[in-house]
């Protein structure tokens, strides 16, 4: 047999069918296709056998139908389904048949991002046709390409299906405005399908707050609870009723949706049903009247257990409460269960039923993890916010504090008694300039450029830096080794904010070692078989691992929690330092997609262990630093546009002096009006936070207007923003960061005015 498609949804859609046109219009789909000799499947009691194919085999999930079937059945769809686009139609109503109430709660929970990941789960467990790789993924967006098995025909049908599946999907996550399209497809002659998803975005708290609340999961839970205790009810009614017949309560024992299992006095199982052969993974016949209720449940849960199933307890007709335990299953594997007994009049016979709430407890526990998460997020959130208040204005400041001494440098002898002093105001502004960027990194707010990185060469630097000789004079006991892959991969990556990142690990793990301790750092490489639970960008693929491990005091479990908020370390585990450097790890981590993991036990040690997604990119050559000379100008015209007056005559100071004509405006309409007089320019340095007036990029758009060809470059005291790229896209060139510095400066004019 050929290569199929997904039966689970087929039986979905024969239920949406007969919802929507009666039992017709699922005979009119199978018209034709079942018990037809031309159309054979094997036979699951019997494998050997193989007979055409039935109607109930189609929407068994066990059952695998043909591609040339499977086809012509949803051909026949259009037959039935009456809507502009038949099967997109019908892959939705197939979706809404085939969700739980278990998943459409999930679902909302967790939002459209979480039901995308689970795609190729999904896919892999219920699809042989194609396999789901995504290009783009976050929280109102979804692309992603359908790349099919060589010999697998695929049609406009299958494409439409396919399309409507997702849409659906994504439908029940609560998530409205869905725009959902077909950009590339097989028939057209791509290499493969790629489908396009957008929606109305939908944040995690309004999601949680407005539309499923932490009332609504208690709520839910309460709703799985009560249809237990109602099914509990009804089994003690009938059984009452049912004494006297064996064959009806044999018929009861085993059709219930529990898990049932008769007990003697001795605790010896004697019958059992299916459902408790499904829980715990064994066969009637290995159980019935050989196994003790004792050996499947936790030692540490037996007393309880026991206590429960006492006589006195379960001939109390008003005892009702219900159990919970630790069940081990065949596989060694432990399940959550909440059971209730019962005893058979008149016998010493019990009844135990058990519900499976594995998947419930653990639904619970990512419940809470993520109101952590949420906390936490806000309070990075209240972080940025006051980061980004203060920057703009902050490196406003630090730029006279750096530039001015480094135009005074340049002027004075060598041996002038003030050159001292006056380095030292630059190298504070410098250090200044540096906390700034540390919190814009904590605060998630630094989108700088990334480059082609190897993670050795950033450790090293960091190695055979003063700042790294400086820490450890302040610890002679410890001693630090360096085991590093010899080919490690590269990684697309900050090379400032990881050697920042690196910096406070050692920091971190030298002052945790009290005396004489060892420090190890280890760089490999790997390949992450499956993406990593709970962290939507770490996916499977190459990577690259960083570990800094120490044989330090170890961090309390009851902090290892909270060790990357901000100011935490500094106000509760009395670290030195601003309390700002394993935010800085955390946030560094983040903005490169990668994860981090902590093991600590107090009194051994601490390791962190960082995981990079790795590139096979080479590393570019570094261009050597340019000399006085050769960014000095040649008399050529700039306007310096800026809203601060000091920053305008910082500007002017530094380009006068390599050697350009400079004139200034304070206002980005000011600027537009002396391009539109005539005047000569040949660059415009714009800063692009003017306020209250246009900002940069607005000033840009005005300019090009009138004249197309106007060079430019942008400054700003924020790190690279979406703005930013916009005025780069319209022609704009390079993005100098504040404070200004000559050579930055310099070499951005220099390179703009040669394009």
């Amino acid at each position: 047999m050929s290569k199929d498609i997904n039966c689970l949804n087929f039986k979905g859609l024969f239920t949406f069918l007969e919802k929507r046109y009666g039992s017709g219009g699922v005979s009119t789909v199978v018209n034709g296709l079942v018990d037809n000799p031309s159309y054979l499947i094997h036979d699951l009691t019997d494998p050997s056998k193989i007979t055409p194919i039935r109607k109930d085999q189609i929407v068994d999930i066990d059952y695998w139908v043909s591609n040339e079937f499977s086809l012509k059945l949803l051909h026949n769809v259009n037959k039935v389904v009456k809507a502009d686009n038949p099967l997109f139609d019908a892959g939705r109503g197939a979706v809404r048949e085939s969700l739980s109430k278990h998943a459409l709660f999930i679902g909302k929970l967790f939002g459209p991002v979480f039901l995308a990941k689970q795609a190729t789960k999904i896919n892999s467990r219920f699809n042989r046709t194609k396999q789901v790789f995504y290009k783009k993924l976050n929280g109102k967006e979804l692309a992603f390409e359908l790349r099919y098995y060589p010999q697998f025909e695929v049609t406009k049908d299958i494409c439409n299906w396919n399309l409507g599946i997702y849409t659906e999907l994504l439908h029940s996550s609560g998530v409205k405005d869905i725009h959902a399209e077909e950009v590339k497809c097989l028939l057209n002659g791509d290499e493969y399908c790629e489908f396009h998803l957008a929606w109305k975005k939908s944040g995690i708290v309004s999601r949680l707050v407005k539309s499923i609340g932490i009332w609504q999961v208690k709520k839910e839970v309460r709703d799985v609870i009560e249809e237990y205790e109602g099914s509990l009810r009804e089994r003690d009614r009938l059984i009452n009723e049912l004494t006297g017949s064996e064959d009806k309560y044999r018929s009861l024992f085993e059709n219930t949706a529990t898990a049932n299992a008769m007990i003697e006095s001795d605790l010896t199982i004697t019958l059992v049903n299916s459902e408790f052969e499904k829980l715990v993974g064994h066969e009637k016949a290995e159980i019935e009247n050989k196994w003790n209720f004792k050996t499947i449940i936790r030692p540490s849960d037996f007393m309880k257990v026991n206590t429960h199933l006492s006589e006195e307890k379960t001939n109390n007709p008003h005892f009702s409460q219900n159990l919970e335990f630790h069940l081990i299953a065949k596989n060694g594997s432990e399940k959550d269960v909440i059971c209730k007994v019962g005893r058979i009049p008149k016998s010493s016979k019990i009844i135990a039923s058990m519900i499976d709430v594995t998947e419930m407890k653990r639904t619970e526990r990512e419940k809470i993890e993520l109101k952590s998460k949420l906390v936490r997020s806000e309070k990075m959130e209240a972080l940025g916010l006051l980061a980004g208040g203060v920057a703009h204005d902050l490196n406003n400041v630090l730029s006279g504090i750096v530039s001015y001494p480094e135009l005074l440098l340049l002027d004075l002898p060598e041996d002038s008694h003030l050159r001292k002093p006056i380095q030292t105001i630059k190298d504070s502004g410098i250090k200044a300039s540096a906390i700034v960027q540390d919190l814009l990194t904590l605060a998630r707010r630094d989108v700088a450029v990334k480059e082609i990185t190897n993670f050795n060469d950033v450790i090293s630097d960091y190695l055979n830096s003063p700042e790294y000789d400086k820490m450890i004079s302040f610890h002679p006991g410890v001693v630090l080794e360096f085991e590093c892959e010899k080919d490690l991969f590269n990684i697309l990556g900050i090379p400032f904010n990881l050697n920042k990142a690196i910096m406070n690990l050692v920091t971190n793990a030298a002052e945790a070692i009290k005396g004489e301790g060892i420090i190890h750092i280890i760089t490999k490489n790997g390949y992450l078989e499956n993406p990593i639970s709970g962290y939507d960008k770490f996916r499977e693929g190459e990577y690259i691992s960083v570990q800094v491990s120490d044989s330090g005091v170890g961090i309390p479990k009851k902090d290892i929690e909270r060790i990357f908020e901000p100011f935490y370390s500094k106000k509760i585990m009395g670290r030195s330092g601003t309390g700002l450097g394993m935010t800085v790890v955390w946030g560094t981590v983040n903005d490169h997609d990668g994860h981090i993991d902590v093991v600590s036990e107090e009194g051994k040690g601490t390791t962190f262990n960082l995981l990079f997604p790795a590139t096979r990119k080479g590393l570019k050559k570094k261009k050597p630093s340019a000399s006085l000379m050769d960014i000095m100008g040649n008399g050529e015209s700039v306007l310096v546009v800026d809203d601060v007056h000091e920053q305008r005559d910082l500007a002017s100071s530094i380009l006068k002096r390599l050697g350009y004509n400079v004139c200034v405006a304070s206002t980005g309409e000011e600027a537009v009006e002396l391009v539109k007089s005539g005047r000569k320019i040949d660059l415009i340095i714009l800063d692009m936070i003017m306020l209250p007036g246009m900002d940069g990029l607005e000033t840009y758009k005005q300019i090009r207007e009138f004249r197309p060809t106007q060079k430019a470059i942008i400054v700003s005291g924020f790190s690279e923003t979406g703005r930013v790229k916009n005025a780069q896209e319209l022609g704009a060139g390079a993005y100098v960061k504040k404070p200004y510095l000559l050579d930055r400066i310099g070499s951005a004019v220099k390179e703009e005015l040669r394009k």
